[in-house]
C-alpha cells in the first residue's frame, strides 16, 4: 500500500513546476468560500432558527397573564330609585411548569441546537463534495485538453517533417494525410475539452461565488504520510449520522415530555375586585387545572411512534454511512492501483515511441508502424488523464468524508 501511496503522491499530488497563481486555492480560502455559498448559508439560517427555538423551549409557553374588566352597575331600589356604581376587577395569573418538565425542556433546547449543528455539518460536507466534483470536472477537462493539444502538436510536427520527405521522394503523401488527419482530430478534441473546462469553471464560480479561482486547475498537494493516514484512519461519525442520532434523542425526549403532559400544568393567580364604587372589595387567589383527555393521550402515543421511527432511520443512516465509507476507501485504493498501472503503460508506450522514432530516423522503421504506435501512445496518455483525475477525486472525497479537508467547526461558521 505504501508503494501505491508513493506513486500516487508523485504522479498526482506533487506536481512539479506549478505556478503559484495557478495552484489550487488554500484550504482556508476554500473553507471560507464554501461557508459563503448559498447552500451553506441556508443551513446557517436554520442553525440561527434552532437557537431561537432553543430559547423559546427553555422559557416555555409560561407567560404572566394580566386580565381586567370594568363597567357600570345599576341598582333599582324602590326607596332610593336607580343607583349606578362604577366597578372593576383585575387579575394576574401564570401557568406553573410541573417538576420534571423544566429539565426536559432544557434537554429539548440543547438537542434542537445539536441537531441543527449536525445538519449544518452535513450540508457543509455536501457542499465540499460538490466543490470536489466541480473542481475535478474542471481538472479533468483541462488536463484532457492540454494532453490532446500536445499530441496534436506532435502529430503536426511529424506531418511537417514527412512533407519534406515526400518532396525529396523519400515518403508517401498518404502518410502525411494520415498524420494531419490525426492532428486535426486531436485538435478538435482539445477544443471540445477546452469548452468543457470553461463550462466546469463557470459552474464552480457560480456555485461558490466567493471563491477566487486560479487561471487553471491544478492538483491538490498531499505528502505520503497524509495519504497513508487517510487510507488507514476510520472516519469520524458522519454528520448525517450525528443528525439522525440527535433527531432520535429529540423524539425520545419529546415522547417523555408528551407523557408528562398527560398531567396538565396548573394556573395560579390572584384577583382583586372593586364593587359598588368601593363599598365592597375583594382579594382572591385562583387556581385552574385543565382536565386531560384523550387528545393528550393520543399525543403521547404519537410521540412514542415518532421515536420508534427515528430509531429505524438512525440505524438505516448508520448502515448507509458505513457503506459510503467502505465504497470511498475501495474507490481510493482502486484508483491508486489503476493510476499506477496507467503510469506504467504510458512509460512503456513512450519508450516504444522513442525507439521507433530513433529507428525511423535511420530508415529502420516504416512510418505505418510509427503511426500505429503513436495511436497507442495517444490512447494511453488520454487514459492516464482519466485515471489521474479519478485518483484525485477519490482521495479528496475520502478526505471530505473523514472531515480532514477544508474542515471548519460549525460553531465558527458565522
Amino acid at each position: 500500500m505504501m508503494r501505491i501511496m508513493i506513486v500516487l503522491s508523485a504522479t498526482v499530488f506533487a506536481v512539479d513546476g506549478i505556478d503559484t497563481a495557478a495552484a489550487m486555492p488554500p484550504e482556508n480560502l476554500i473553507s471560507e468560500a464554501v461557508d459563503a455559498s448559498p447552500m451553506v448559508a441556508v443551513a446557517r439560517t436554520d442553525l440561527e432558527r434552532a437557537q431561537a427555538t432553543a430559547r423559546r423551549l427553555r422559557v416555555g409557553d409560561y407567560e404572566v397573564q394580566l386580565s381586567g374588566a370594568g363597567g357600570r352597575r345599576t341598582v333599582d331600589s324602590p326607596i332610593s330609585g336607580d343607583t349606578e356604581f362604577t366597578e372593576w376587577n383585575a387579575g394576574l395569573s401564570r401557568t406553573i411548569r410541573l417538576p420534571g418538565k423544566r429539565s426536559i425542556d432544557k434537554d429539548l433546547a440543547s438537542l434542537e441546537i445539536e441537531k441543527a449543528t449536525a445538519a449544518f455539518s452535513r450540508v457543509r460536507q455536501q457542499a465540499l463534495l460538490e466543490f470536489v466534483s466541480l473542481w475535478t470536472d474542471w481538472r479533468r477537462a483541462s488536463e484532457a485538453a492540454a494532453t490532446a493539444l500536445r499530441l496534436a502538436d506532435d502529430a503536426q510536427m511529424l506531418a511537417d517533417r514527412e512533407t519534406e520527405a515526400v518532396a525529396l521522394g523519400a515518403s508517401r503523401q498518404i502518410y502525411v494525410d494520415q498524420l494531419r488527419a490525426e492532428a486535426g482530430l486531436l485538435l478538435l478534441e482539445a477544443n471540445q475539452r477546452g469548452v468543457e473546462a470553461e463550462n466546469a469553471k463557470a459552474d464552480l464560480a457560480a456555485t461558490f461565488p466567493d471563491l477566487v479561482l486560479p487561471e487553471k486547475a491544478t492538483a491538490f498537494q498531499w505528502d505520503d504520510a497524509q495519504l497513508a493516514s487517510l487510507m488507514e484512519t476510520d472516519a469520524r461519525e458522519f454528520a448525517s449520522v450525528r443528525e439522525a442520532r440527535f433527531a432520535f434523542e429529540q423524539t425520545k425526549t419529546k415522547a417523555r415530555r408528551a407523557r408528562l403532559n398527560r398531567l396538565p400544568d396548573p394556573t395560579l393567580g390572584v384577583q382583586f375586585s372593586n364593587e359598588f364604587a368601593g363599598n365592597e372589595t375583594s382579594l382572591m387567589a385562583t387556581v385552574s387545572i385543565p382536565i386531560g383527555g384523550r387528545a393528550r393521550g393520543g399525543a403521547a402515543a404519537e410521540a412514542q411512534s415518532m421515536a420508534a421511527t427515528a430509531a429505524v432511520k438512525l440505524r438505516a443512516m448508520e448502515i448507509d454511512a458505513a457503506r459510503r465509507l467502505d465504497q470511498a476507501k475501495r474507490a481510493a485504493k482502486a484508483a491508486a492501483m489503476n493510476l499506477e498501472t496507467a503510469e506504467q503503460a504510458v512509460v512503456r508506450a513512450r519508450d516504444a515511441m522513442a525507439r521507433l522514432q530513433e529507428g525511423y530516423s535511420i530508415g529502420a522503421v516504416n512510418l505505418s508502424d510509427l503511426i500505429s504506435t503513436r495511436r497507442t501512445l495517444t490512447r494511453t496518455e488520454q487514459a492516464l488523464v482519466d485515471y489521474r483525475i479519478a485518483a484525485e477525486s477519490a482521495f479528496l472525497k475520502l478526505a471530505v468524508l473523514n472531515e480532514v479537508f477544508a474542515n471548519q467547526t460549525p460553531g465558527s461558521a458565522g
